[in-house]
């Protein structure tokens, strides 16, 4: 997995998964804290993640705070930002195209939208329609084959689950959860909001550094046949019992899983990760010693089996991803060629203008 360090508030809100494409949009983008929502829509390669920068770059200058989210299938593009400053309501600017769709509920009144498409040469991209047509169809189908051998996977995870379950001391972990949170005061309203910090895409296995940057102090989790999931569990679960606040990051494949935590109020962090992918300053937590190994001679040899296989499954995902990236950034070059970018970035000038004095 290749590290992404950014040195800003980011993170993904959608995942490539065993359940297929998966979206956390909603409990992103309807919050109560963003007063007015702007969805931009456009083909690839339309200047749409050049967009949310320029604009992220005029707020930044303007005093504003920026979260940056990033795109899950391909974490050099931006999917959405989310601006605040005190005193203003927040502004949430976001990609409304494919796979990620989002549908205004109050148009005007608080989503607008932004249409990149106004900036293109129908007529040139009309006369490559065969073409675009074919790269979207091949496109598609190394999609749905990388869910495919992505939900393989998840098989195979559950049966793993399954088969180490009863050798996992459960009980000794929610004692350690407990205890690592004992210190935290309670808090006024919980909040759990999606941050998730891993993705699996046209890029291959991609973490952004974000946790670890934001943090006073860091716990990096070494897994060991799964029992990671259950100290995660049990730190969410204490977190909702303190009514703590805390941003969660859902593992990219195994969705129901959680792979990050990060306790708002305190700055604490847990990720679960190889200890060489925290280059901050940190505590090591090791589940090795919750599992008893010994007991499980019986399972091995299926677990060897199981443990092939799901290799063998994720390396075939991340290959069809690799053939959605070809075919994605052909796209791009078709429609980039098509687009009047001065007068696109003419508009974004004069849309920040707009912008930001209203809010003023």
């Amino acid at each position: 997995m290749s590290i992404k360090a950014t040195g800003q508030d980011a993170y993904f809100a959608a995942s490539n998964s065993t359940a297929g494409f998966i979206s956390y949009y909603e409990q992103v983008f309807r919050a109560s804290r963003i007063g007015h929502i702007w969805a931009i829509k456009g083909g690839p390669g339309t200047g749409k993640s050049r967009f949310l920068r320029d604009v992220s770059d005029c707020a930044i200058g303007e005093g504003w705070s920026c979260e940056y989210i990033y795109c899950s299938s391909d974490p050099d593009s931006l999917d959405a930002v989310i601006l605040t400053k005190e005193g203003r309501e927040g502004i949430a600017l976001l990609d409304a195209t494919a796979p990620h769709l989002f549908e205004p509920i109050c148009p005007g009144a608080w989503e607008d939208i932004v249409n990149l498409g106004q900036f293109w040469n129908s007529d040139a991209l009309a006369a490559r329609r065969v073409e675009i047509e074919q790269l979207n169809r091949e496109k598609g189908d190394a999609y749905r084959r990388a869910y495919r051998y992505l939900s393989g996977f998840g098989d195979m995870r559950v049966n793993r689950d399954s088969l180490v379950a009863p050798h996992i001391n459960r009980k000794k972990i929610a004692s350690l959860a407990q205890k690592l949170l004992r210190e935290l005061p309670d808090e006024e309203a919980y909040s759990a909001d999606p941050a998730l910090i891993h993705s699996i895409g046209m890029r291959g296995e991609v973490g952004l550094d974000t946790y670890f940057y934001e943090a006073e102090e860091i716990y990096v989790i070494a897994d060991c046949h799964g029992a990671a999931q259950y100290l995660m569990l049990e730190l969410g679960k204490l977190a909702n019992e303190k009514r703590l606040s805390i941003r969660i990051s859902h593992d990219p494949v195994e969705a129901e899983k959680i792979d990050g935590l990060f306790f708002c109020g305190s700055g604490i962090a847990f990720v679960v990760c190889p200890e060489e992918e925290c280059d901050y300053p940190h505590h090591q937590i090791s589940m090795r010693r919750f599992v008893d190994t010994a007991s499980m001679k019986r399972v091995r040899r299926e677990l060897r089996a199981i443990d092939r296989i799901s290799r063998a499954l994720r390396g075939e995902a991340l290959d069809a991803l690799e053939k959605v990236r070809k075919a994605h950034f052909r796209l791009e070059d078709i429609y980039s060629a098509a687009m009047d970018f001065e007068s696109k970035e003419a508009f974004t000038k004069e849309f920040c203008k707009k912008l930001f004095e209203e809010k003023e």
